[in-house]
């Protein structure tokens, strides 16, 4: 959900005058904005605001343009932190309609984005691909402060899977911030970042052939507005999607446990870092908190990808669910993501909807515990396997 305003104006008058267009001679809508009402901001433009009225919570025109102020009184303002409830999903009826401008726009930027593939997938011609004719893709997408490595890696039940198959492509998909995309601007809205991996990818999505996503932690989220936004754009969907160890995005606002990072000391952030996986940051992963790795390299790194989730706005009340089965494992040792929390995806589906308990694993351990990881990707191969004719 974009950007949140009030109706301050207007209570003489009866509310505030709503116009058809942004011009402030276009056409005048009959009815006014009513005092009081919440809009979402769709579009600011100088003093003039694009809106969609939140259901319920005033009357007038559902869309229209507005002022921001007459002459020196303000009409609306900001509500920074006004919670409203959360729908989520619902049946879908009928075909989406494609978003013509949106597809218009992404594949404009595909056509200068396909040529960054190696940037953004670096491991894709180390397996040598691309193949002539693929029969199955998955797409991944890592954690937070992590990597592309961590699906990528040599000699791990996936991996080996893929290249015995030899008619499988992976791309597991890098952020930019961190390894060969260090010195590239880090992402903290998904707004941006998706968009960007879309173009990266969408040659591999548009041309039709059968695929997976595979997310972990915040990369749920990633893969989640990706694929909102492939459907958007009438791309085709997967035929799975494996979502572990984050809360489904419709979570509402009162419900999320973790703290914003942006207001965090450098030490609370530590803390709040340790608490995602005690027993990998107070293990291996302790090596993030030495002094010549922590401010210069995964402070920086943390806050931005932290924001990815800690500064979330769900966009997608009353979306249709998607028509491919989910996949939404609980990690048994986690945190902050609780089992109530990850089998909320399960609203998003139509079809199958499989959740989970993984005993032993951390949000984390699962990743990086070499015992925890090859366990933990035999399953999900076993998983990737039913959905794939080889």
């Amino acid at each position: 959900m974009g950007r949140l305003w009030e109706v301050v104006g207007g209570t003489v008058s009866g509310g505030i005058l709503v116009r058809e267009g942004k011009g402030t001679k276009s056409k005048e809508l009959p009815a006014r904005l009513s005092t009081g009402a919440y809009v979402e901001e769709l579009e600011l433009d100088g003093e003039r605001l694009h809106y969609k009225l939140i259901p319920g919570k005033g009357d007038g025109p559902e869309e229209g343009w507005i002022s921001l102020k007459l002459k020196a009184t303000p009409l609306v303002e900001v509500k920074e932190d006004l919670l409203l409830d959360i729908v989520g999903p619902v049946d879908p009826e009928g075909e989406l309609a494609v978003d013509e401008a949106m597809k218009e726009k992404i594949e404009a930027l595909s056509k200068t984005a396909r040529d960054d593939l190696d940037k953004y997938v670096p491991k894709y011609k180390v397996y040598k691909f691309p193949l002539s004719a693929p029969k199955y893709r998955v797409f991944c997408f890592h954690n937070a402060g992590s990597a592309e490595t961590n699906y990528s890696a040599k000699k791990t039940p996936f991996t080996d899977w893929v290249t015995e198959a030899g008619s499988i492509e992976f791309l597991s998909l890098q952020y930019p911030g961190r390894e060969n995309l260090l010195k590239e601007p880090k992402h903290s809205a998904f707004d941006t970042l998706c968009p960007l991996l879309l173009s990266v990818v969408y040659d591999k999505i548009a041309d039709g052939t059968p695929y997976f996503i595979w997310g972990h932690s915040v990369g749920t989220w990633v893969a989640f507005e990706l694929l909102m936004l492939a459907r958007r754009i009438g791309l085709p969907m997967p035929k799975a999607a494996m979502l572990n160890a984050f809360a489904a995005p419709h979570l509402p606002h009162d419900k999320v446990p973790w703290h914003k990072s942006r207001k965090l000391s450098a030490e609370k952030l530590k803390d709040e870092l340790l608490n995602w996986d005690k027993d990998h940051f107070g293990g291996a992963g302790k090596i993030v908190f030495r002094e010549e790795f922590w401010a210069s390299q995964w402070e920086p790194l943390m806050r931005a990808d932290f924001q990815l989730f800690d500064e979330y706005q769900f966009k997608h009340n009353g979306a249709p669910k998607f028509d491919f089965p989910l996949h939404a494992w609980h990690m048994e040792k986690e945190h902050y993501s609780t089992a109530d929390m990850i089998e909320m995806w399960g609203d998003w589906t139509t079809k199958d909807f499989d959740f989970q308990t993984i005993p032993k694993m951390g949000h984390l351990t699962c990743f990086y515990n070499p015992e925890f990881k090859k366990e933990f990707f035999s399953k999900i191969v076993g998983v990737m396997k039913g959905y794939c004719d080889l």
